[in-house]
């Protein structure tokens, strides 16, 4: 039988998720939407549902091209059917820059702050550390055990079952395991993928299987070769520093803005291909933008709300 008040909360909750994803959100939208989940564990459930159908339809309808060839996605799609207004992109601006909370933890089951850490405890007895600026979503059920991690980093220690393999979701891969420990981080333009022990499956195109202190990356093109992770460096934020051995400096940005108030941002593509290697605290990111600059030979423009931009 049809529960048609709680049909109207999946309204409601689907018309604030547009909302906030049209391209037009404010400050205020946000704490709007934050204010009506905490009214009754029924409009929590209602904006779980509705969110978990929003985040469904994306990846559908990226799938998908119209006949024109022109690629669909969930905002032409709603804007088609008269849901939602074209924007401007002014949230994720405001978002990327940290004055707005990320779309990406409003919609997420679990998320951490810049600097934040978190260790979650999963229902089948697994766990998951979650790194500053992430966000991640479940979807258990008594056949499957699914996470999709659409922000950060995070490292997963798996309880052996079976019966229901561990499948975690970033990008447009997936890494698959039954019983033991891996990390998958998101970065600039791929997936990173480390398996700290036993085995586990990483899918993207192609499969790969590696074992304990192997990792690969993947991204739009597909599997990269395979490597032997170092041990050091695999998830080392978890020790609080980040370690990085000739990685280009948009990597190294986008791991020092997890973890530091404001945003920097990488002016010219030459710059942010340049190599970085060193060893850095987390609990100390002004002294990582001195030792770039040291480096690197760049100059730091400081600008209002903790914004840096390397030229």
């Amino acid at each position: 039988m049809l529960d048609e008040d709680f049909e109207a909360l999946r309204r409601e909750a689907t018309a604030l998720i547009v909302r906030i994803t049209s391209g037009e959100a404010t400050a205020e939208d946000a704490a709007a939407l934050m204010k009506w989940r905490a009214r009754s564990a029924r409009h929590e459930r209602a904006f779980q549902q509705s969110s978990r159908v929003w985040k469904n339809l994306g990846p559908a309808l990226d799938a998908g091209r119209s006949r024109s060839g022109a690629r669909l996605t969930r905002r032409s799609f709603l804007a088609a059917g008269g849901m939602a207004a074209g924007g401007a992109g002014v949230a994720l601006g405001l978002s990327s820059l940290g004055f707005l909370p990320p779309i990406d933890a409003l919609l997420s089951d679990f998320a951490t702050g810049v600097g934040e850490q978190r260790t979650v405890g999963l229902p089948d007895g697994s766990t998951m550390t979650l790194d500053g600026g992430t966000t991640i979503s479940l979807d258990y059920s008594p056949a499957k055990r699914h996470l999709i991690l659409t922000s950060g980093a995070a490292v997963f220690d798996v309880v052996r079952d079976e019966t229901r393999p561990f499948v975690v979701t970033a990008a447009n891969g997936d890494t698959t395991a039954t019983g033991t420990s891996f990390s998958v981080k998101h970065g600039v333009d791929d997936i990173s993928v480390d398996c700290l022990r036993g085995h586990i499956t990483v899918q993207c195109l192609a499969d790969a299987e590696l074992s304990g202190g192997e990792a690969i990356r993947y991204s739009l093109a597909g599997l990269g070769e395979k490597i032997m992770a170092d041990a050091d460096e695999a998830a080392a934020w978890r020790r609080g520093l980040l370690i990085f051995r000739d990685r280009p400096l948009a990597e190294v940005v986008a791991d020092l803005n997890r973890h530091r108030r404001g945003k920097v941002v990488i002016a010219g593509s030459a710059l942010r291909s340049r190599q970085v290697s060193g060893v850095f605290h987390l609990d100390r990111p002004e002294e990582i933008l001195a030792q770039l600059e040291d480096t690197l030979q760049v100059r730091p423009i400081h600008l209002i709300g903790g914004i840096v931009l390397l030229r």
